[in-house]
């Protein structure tokens, strides 16, 4: 039966006239014809076409063919999507994740299979499962919820314990057993996780309509990046227009969430809109690089309310954005304004920083340096006195000054030896020695190297002596042999870490960490798991446990260290959105690693979500430029497989736009296009460029970034 199989599917590849008329072939014919032309889909990734034909090809086999399974988890695995014939198909395999997997396919249309079963005591893991369901089941039918529920019968740990609670008190919600609802809600109130809190807020604001505003609010302030807040906002959007003093209560966590194209829209489309909101909305525009947009708000701002809790700042930032659009004059005015009106004000230190950067950015080098001197002397221990200085050094090297810039790159090196710009300076000490004929210089250059071997002001400093880039260095030995011979032996996997990976494969990951980090416990640390996470492609964790064991041999680590610490995650959705975007993997993979810790639920505390960290009013625009607004909403960015999409595709837009230069396209990434280029993006040499960065923590990120994909250029060779 086998060989016959194999046979209909090369008769069906290799002859064109059967493959052109599928209308002649019996049906296990026909599905093998239907399941190549699934894998042609899934291999350009169209996954959800191809797991619809997949489902197609397994509905014309009969129940007994040995296929008929194989192709059902071949349509499982294309897609999460699928007809219930499928999912009933899958229920028939003995695999423990098989349910999960039949769930996440079809909700709450297999319940009364599923019901049976857990009567049988069939599945494994029985009181996961039950939540599942009812979780699958609470617009549907909560009195059914309710009845999954009910045959929960242990405490479930961590995240899954949570929802369970939360489960609890929607499916109450739904049935409106107002007992079973305050019990509920007193145990998500006694607790101190706010995220689950904002929840409880949110679905009860949800439940209670257009009177569940102060609900909605204390939902926003617990939990500004929540996933939730998309509903609550079309909710209340008319209401929020209407009136100013609503609107003001949900100003600041709206901008703190990264909601800031709804706070822009109120700024903009409110009949009263409140100052702040006008404030905020700015600040939204300014800090996406859109400064006309900018300009005209905080200009509205200035005027409305001149004297207003936010006219000092709205006054700094309006002089920024006039002088990110060429239009100098204009903005050193606004400095002066500022200067004049809010003397005492606690920013006034940073002004000589704002006047001298103005300049700098817009190529009037000689004019900038003594704003850069006066914060130097005035200001001396202002936060922006190390940038002024450093760009001060710059300012003479780009006049000409070659001498001076010597001295006072020198001087900065002594003076700064923390500074996120002290390698550069280093860098730029030793070229210039160099170049005035100095031969000390090459020490300059190559102590920096060894000092500071994977920093990216080193990586210049190899190519300006002609020197090889940095490499990682690892050996060809079994992870779990080099942590015996190193005295730290991996933990067989106890009942949690094997119970863990059928959630794993079921497609439920935040339930199994719960459970392997219970196995972490009962083995006596994260290390021991290391070589099952490597396995068993436990991306969350795997990273943590490589950390443990880093330094037990020196430089000698295994490949497979290294790749527990760099791991290739996600690479299905990966693969296939670079596919699509033409983007290197590994420079995701790289940006991934240092955004998330492949962490899928992270959010920053700007409102950036997933493994990408994307803010949603960039990932908004992202949507309407590949079409995909319908589908779009704040709340999807949790998601592993759209973080993915959504990232590679705003990526990638910055890649092509500086041709795929690394440290360009990091800096665009992180602090904003529009930052890029005022740090002399596409007009400077790279060296300058990196050296011009003044958000400390988007230097720090390029350089970190740009080493993570010197490593997995290294350790994931098959992806060249």
């Amino acid at each position: 039966m086998k060989l016959a199989f194999v046979f209909c599917i090369f008769l069906i590849v290799s002859c064109g006239t059967v493959a052109d008329s599928p209308s002649s072939l019996s049906d296990p014919e026909r599905s093998a014809f239907e399941v190549h032309r699934a894998d042609s889909l899934l291999a350009s990734g169209d996954r959800n076409s191809a797991a619809a034909v997949y489902a197609g090809a397994a509905l014309l086999l009969p129940p007994d063919s040995p296929h008929r399974l194989d192709i059902a988890w071949k349509a499982a695995d294309a897609s999460t999507s699928g007809p219930v014939e499928i999912a009933r198909i899958l229920l028939e395999d003995q695999d423990s994740s098989a349910p999960f997997r039949a769930l996440r396919m079809s909700g709450g249309e297999i319940a009364p299979e599923i019901m049976s079963g857990l009567v049988a005591g069939k599945f494994q893991l029985p009181d996961h499962l039950a939540l599942l369901v009812a979780e699958s089941l609470l617009i549907s039918d909560p009195h059914l919820a309710m009845d999954f529920l009910d045959m929960i019968r242990s405490d479930l740990p961590g995240s899954a314990g949570k929802d369970k609670l939360l489960t609890t008190y929607r499916a109450a919600l739904g049935t409106g057993a107002r007992g079973l609802q305050e019990l509920s809600w007193n145990s998500a109130m006694d607790g101190d996780d706010d995220q689950l809190r904002s929840k409880f807020y949110h679905y009860r604001g949800m439940a209670r309509g257009n009177y569940g505003f102060r609900d909605f609010v204390d939902s926003f302030n617990l939990w500004p990046a929540g996933d939730i807040h998309a509903a609550a906002y079309a909710l209340l959007r008319d209401t929020l227009l209407a009136d100013s003093t609503l609107a003001s209560q949900v100003a600041d966590p709206f901008y703190s969430g990264g909601l800031w194209n709804e706070v822009y829209d109120i700024a903009v489309n409110s009949t009263d809109p409140p100052a702040h909101i006008v404030y905020l909305g700015g600040r939204t525009r300014d800090r996406l690089g859109r400064h006309d947009q900018a300009v005209q708000l905080l200009s509205e701002y200035l005027e409305r309310w001149p004297r207003g809790e936010d006219a000092p700042n709205a006054c700094i930032y309006l002089g920024r954005d006039l002088a990110a659009l060429g239009r100098v004059d204009e903005a050193m005015q606004y400095m002066e304004r500022y200067e004049s009106t809010w003397p005492s004000h606690s920013r006034i230190s940073n002004l000589p920083w704002y006047r001298g950067s103005i300049l700098a950015e817009n190529g009037f080098w000689e004019q900038s340096i003594p704003y850069f001197a006066e914060t130097v002397s005035r200001y001396p221990s202002n936060t922006t006195v190390d940038d002024a200085q450093f760009y001060g050094c710059l300012a003479l090297m780009k006049t000409g000054r070659t001498a001076e810039a010597i001295e006072a790159f020198g001087n900065f090196n002594s003076r700064w030896t923390q500074s996120v710009y002290r390698p550069s300076s280093r860098y730029w000490y030793g070229v210039l020695k160099l170049e005035s004929g100095d031969d000390s210089g090459r020490g300059v250059l190559d102590r920096l190297i060894s000092g500071k071997p994977e920093s990216l002001p080193a990586a210049f400093a190899r190519e300006y002596l002609g020197q090889p880039r940095w490499r990682p260095h690892f050996i060809e030995e079994p992870l779990g042999a080099w942590m015996a011979r190193n005295g730290r032996p991996e933990s067989e996997p106890t009942q949690n870490a094997t119970d863990g990976l059928v959630l794993l494969k079921g497609g439920c990951r935040k339930w199994a960490l719960d459970l392997f980090r219970l196995a972490e416990e009962e083995a006596g640390s994260v290390y021991r798991l290391a070589p099952f996470y490597l396995a068993n492609d436990v991306w969350e964790r795997g990273p943590s446990a490589a950390w443990q064991i880093w330094s037990l041999a020196g430089e000698n680590r295994p490949l497979d260290l290294w790749r527990l610490r760099y791991p290739a995650a996600w690479s299905d959705d990966v693969l296939a959105a670079t596919g699509r975007f033409n983007m290197d993997p590994k420079l995701l993979w790289s940006i991934m690693k240092q955004e998330s810790a492949f962490q899928p639920t992270c959010f920053s505390t700007a409102g950036a979500r997933g493994l990408i960290q994307m803010i949603p009013s960039t990932s908004e625009y992202v949507a309407i430029e590949n079409g995909w607004e319908q589908h779009y909403s704040p709340d999807i960015l949790y998601d592993p497989a759209t973080s993915v999409l959504y990232g590679t595709a705003c990526i990638s837009s910055y890649g092509e736009d500086c041709d795929w230069d690394i440290p360009g396209t990091l800096a665009g990434y992180n602090g904003g296009p529009h930052n890029a280029m005022r740090w002399g993006w596409g007009t400077v040499s790279q060296e300058e460029f990196f050296s011009r960065i003044t958000y400390n923590e988007t230097k720090k990120y390029v350089e970190i970034v740009s080493h993570n994909y010197d490593i997995y250029r290294d350790i994931w060779s098959e992806f060249n």
